[in-house]
This record gives C-alpha cells, sequence and structure tokens, in this order.
C-alpha cells in the first residue's frame, strides 16, 4: 500500500481536509465525484504505490470538510485544489485529474489556472451532457434523476455501520465488485452515532454544485479555454450499470470543441469502478502512467 497521511488547511469558509498518497516522484492532484470523498482514490494510490504523489481534498461539504459553510462550486473546488498545493509547496502538478463530478472541477481549476497543471485527466465526467437546466424540473429533481441512490441516501438514518454497507452493497454498480476499497469509501462517509448513523455529505452543497455545472457558460468557456492535452476516459457502463453516462456522439462533439483532447473507453467497469475497483483503479494507473512520461 501506499504511503498515506492527511492534511487540513483553512480555506474560505471554513478548513479543508487532504489525503495525500505516496512519497515522491510525479504529483497528481485528484477531485472525486459529486457525494464522494478523497477515500475513493485509495485503489488508483495503491497501484501507482510510493513513486507518484498523489494529491486529493475532501471537497467542501464531504468528509472531513462537510464543516465548510460555502461558497460551493466548481470555481470554489478549484480555488481549494491550488490552495492544497500551494499548501505543501507545490508549484505545478504533472497531472490534474477528475473523476466525475471531479472532472468539471479539473476543468475549470485548469482554464483559470493553466500553468499549475501540465496536463488534464477526465474520468467518465467533466463533459456537458445537456445544454442548460430545463425550465419545468428542479436541481434536486435532476440530480436524483441522474444519480439515483447516491442522493437518496442523504435524507437517510442507518442503524449501524453493517446497515450502511448494505445499502449500498444494493447498488447496481456494484454487485459482486464489492471489496475492503468499496467497504472503506462507505465507512468513512459516515457520521453520528447509531441508530442514527448518516452520510456526511451536505445536501445543499451537492446542488449548489450541480447549479453551477449547468446555469450560464462557465463550463463551455472552461473547457473551450483549455490549453493542456486533454485525455478522456469513458466506463463502458454508466452509474446504475446499464448504459454509459456519455454517448460517443456526446463526446466526439466535444473533441471539437477542446483543442488538444483525446479518448478512450475502459471496458468492463461502470461509472463507480473505473475508480472503485481493482480492476478499474489498474486500468487507470496505466493511463495515468503514460501521461506522466
Amino acid at each position: 500500500m501506499a504511503h498515506y497521511e492527511l492534511r487540513e488547511l483553512p480555506v474560505d469558509g471554513g478548513t479543508l481536509r487532504v489525503g495525500v498518497w505516496g512519497r515522491r516522484g510525479p504529483v497528481v492532484a485528484a477531485s472525486h465525484g459529486l457525494t464522494a470523498t478523497h477515500i475513493c482514490w485509495q485503489a488508483l494510490a495503491d497501484q501507482l504505490g510510493d513513486e507518484v504523489r498523489l494529491i486529493a481534498p475532501d471537497h467542501r461539504g464531504r468528509g472531513g470538510s462537510n464543516g465548510i459553510v460555502g461558497p460551493f462550486g466548481m470555481p470554489a473546488h478549484a480555488n481549494d485544489m491550488a490552495a492544497a498545493l500551494q499548501h505543501m509547496k507545490i508549484e505545478r502538478a504533472d497531472l490534474l485529474l477528475g473523476h466525475s463530478m471531479g472532472g468539471f472541477v479539473a476543468a475549470v481549476a485548469a482554464a483559470q489556472d493553466p500553468a499549475r497543471y501540465r496536463k488534464v485527466l477526465l474520468i467518465d465526467g467533466g463533459l456537458p451532457s445537456i445544454d442548460k437546466l430545463p425550465t419545468n424540473v428542479t436541481i434536486e429533481q435532476l440530480v436524483a434523476a441522474v444519480v439515483g441512490p447516491s442522493l437518496t441516501r442523504l435524507d437517510m438514518r442507518f442503524a449501524s455501520v453493517q446497515a450502511y454497507r448494505d445499502f449500498w452493497r444494493k447498488h447496481p454498480a456494484f454487485g459482486d465488485a464489492w471489496s475492503p476499497y468499496i467497504e472503506r469509501y462507505a465507512d468513512y462517509d459516515l457520521v453520528g452515532s447509531a441508530p442514527e448513523l448518516r452520510s456526511g455529505v451536505n445536501k445543499e452543497a451537492i446542488l449548489r454544485d450541480v447549479e453551477t455545472q449547468l446555469r450560464g457558460d462557465l463550463m463551455p468557456e472552461a473547457l473551450e479555454a483549455l490549453t493542456q492535452p486533454v485525455h478522456f476516459l469513458k466506463a463502458q457502463r454508466g452509474i446504475l450499470n446499464a448504459d454509459p453516462l456519455y454517448a460517443d456522439s456526446a463526446i466526439e462533439h466535444w473533441a471539437q470543441r477542446i483543442p488538444r483532447f483525446s479518448h478512450r473507453t475502459i471496458k468492463d467497469v461502470n461509472h463507480f469502478t473505473i475508480v472503485l475497483s481493482e480492476p478499474g483503479a489498474r486500468a487507470l494507473s496505466h493511463e495515468i502512467l503514460d501521461l506522466l512520461h
């Protein structure tokens, strides 16, 4: 296993927790998904080992950063990523990667601070799939339609740690893929005491984050402004282990709009297991090591 430690630093609105793996070598900054935490990167960190430094915050409103009162949104997360690197006296990351919502964070961070990130890797996220928020649905309805159980759990209470694990084990994305990595990811999310355990994710942060992805021209402008090489990895299956999150036509659409863009599909993984499973993390590590050379 890679060396692991936690850092905490003051940011606008509270205290940011940052996970750091590895002891030396190239620097990879990592941004997690909508209701995730930095623990989602443990499997990848173990694949990369101590020869790559992997730096990943709990985004504000999640995990050890859930006490941050705001502001929320992609620019705030991008500023936190820069603050984490500054805290560690790192002037430039060799690679900035983001999974799901983290891809949107990565795009904004790289666009607003291009000298800080040499390359960008978007993992089944970061490319808008709709042009704007539909007028007949709320943000919460839209998020619920897309992520389902990941949002539902934020309003639930659990009698025990095992009950929470059982909730996740029923998720279509996991099934036979359940592992100690997924179990640790689930356990880290819990706060409170039995029988009133709950997810530590701030629901308001989730809704505000999605709103910034969809309102205005923030994301299209950020993506089109990227000067770094951008590589996109598509998971063969989607959030519920069925149809992929991104159609090939959507990826090709953005390939025409992002100046230095390449892409490929990772087979036999879904939107979650591309990062949370050992096979997914192994495939990611190969892609990352290629990008670092």
